[in-house]
């Protein structure tokens, strides 16, 4: 499992200096109904947004 897991969206409360995420876990979801090719059919289900902007 990645020890190291890089983020940039630092909109996200689980961003951290340095894109890293502090999330305990990570939760990817399909957008299409058949298998994934592209990042940009998936999305991350952990994302909550940082309301302290």
């Amino acid at each position: 499992m990645a020890q190291d897991v890089k983020c940039s969206v630092d909109s996200c409360s689980f961003w951290k200096h340095g894109n890293r995420c502090s999330a305990d876990a990570i939760s990817v979801m399909n957008y299409t109904e058949e298998r994934a090719r592209t990042s940009h059919e998936t999305g991350c289900r952990t994302f909550k947004p940082n309301h302290g902007l």
